[in-house]
């Protein structure tokens, strides 16, 4: 069982995770996702460097996701074993935005989910980009959650406070 301690410090990294990825986004890109656009502030100096914010958010949501999944385990081993499977779903994605994946995928897929899911998730492939630099932000951010939950496990003899 988790002390309210580690929880704490396990969801207060991921938040500010979440929300270092979500400043990239608004505060580093000149097209956000759409979700963000309304609170755009791109900076054209930040948004000029595409080689120091280009795969951040990657790496912070991956991070942030992975100690969310981690932290609702009830187990170290359940732990490692939640956050790899959201590294493993992450990577997979990245790797559907390679054009020789997502071409195919943007043609039977819509037929597959229906209009409404289509809509809400299609732009992911026909806007986003393939970057193997996403890939390897995908893996440390996944590496650095592990090495957290590792590092902020506690035994099951351990007092809850």
């Amino acid at each position: 069982m988790l002390s309210n301690r580690t929880l704490r410090w396990r969801l207060g990294i991921a938040a500010v995770s979440l929300a270092a990825a979500v400043a990239v986004y608004c505060l580093a890109r000149y097209y956000p996702p759409a979700l963000l656009e309304p609170i755009r502030a791109t900076q054209s100096t930040l948004a000029a460097r595409p080689e120091l914010f280009g795969s951040l958010p990657s790496l912070f949501y991956i991070l942030a996701i992975g100690l969310l999944v981690g932290s609702c385990a009830t187990t170290p081993a359940a732990a490692r074993l939640h956050c790899s499977l959201w590294i493993g779903l992450a990577l997979a994605l990245e790797l559907t935005q390679h054009p020789l994946i997502a071409a195919p995928l943007s043609t039977w897929l819509p037929a597959v989910l229906g209009d409404s899911a289509w809509t809400l998730i299609g732009p992911y492939w026909f806007r986003g980009t393939f970057d193997p630099l996403d890939l390897l932000a995908t893996a440390g951010g996944g590496a650095i959650a592990l090495a957290i939950l590792a590092y902020t496990r506690e035994n099951k003899h351990e007092a809850v406070r």
